[in-house]
């Protein structure tokens, strides 16, 4: 395929699916461009793999900070365990405060 019609085809959509248009739509506006029907399921799949994986990489140090905070979280409640051996409500309350903050910080 021609290399010019296939930059003209993921510079069409890309600029259509960042206005927030379906797949549908994109693939009736390019048809009517007269780019070809393969090109454009290509160019729709891979505009869709390329915005998972975006969201992925986005969503991954968040994953990261929550785990670590989770686990100060169990780390207090242990040291707290070995220091103070009568009180368990302590050792709860850290893990589940580890758990709410990793919540309430995550992104919308």
């Amino acid at each position: 395929m021609d290399e010019e019609l296939k930059r003209k085809a993921y510079l069409q959509a890309s600029r259509l699916k960042n206005e927030g248009l379906d797949n549908e739509v994109i693939y009736a506006r390019l048809e009517k461009q007269g780019i070809p029907a393969d090109l454009i399921k290509q160019v729709l799949t891979n505009l869709t793999i390329q915005k998972i994986i975006d969201v992925n990489d986005a969503q991954k140090p968040f994953f990261n900070l929550a785990l670590l905070k989770i686990g100060i979280g169990v780390f207090l409640a242990i040291v707290s365990m070995v220091i103070l051996p009568g009180q368990v409500i302590l050792p709860i309350g850290l893990i589940t405060g580890g758990i709410v903050t990793a919540v309430i910080k995550r992104p919308r």
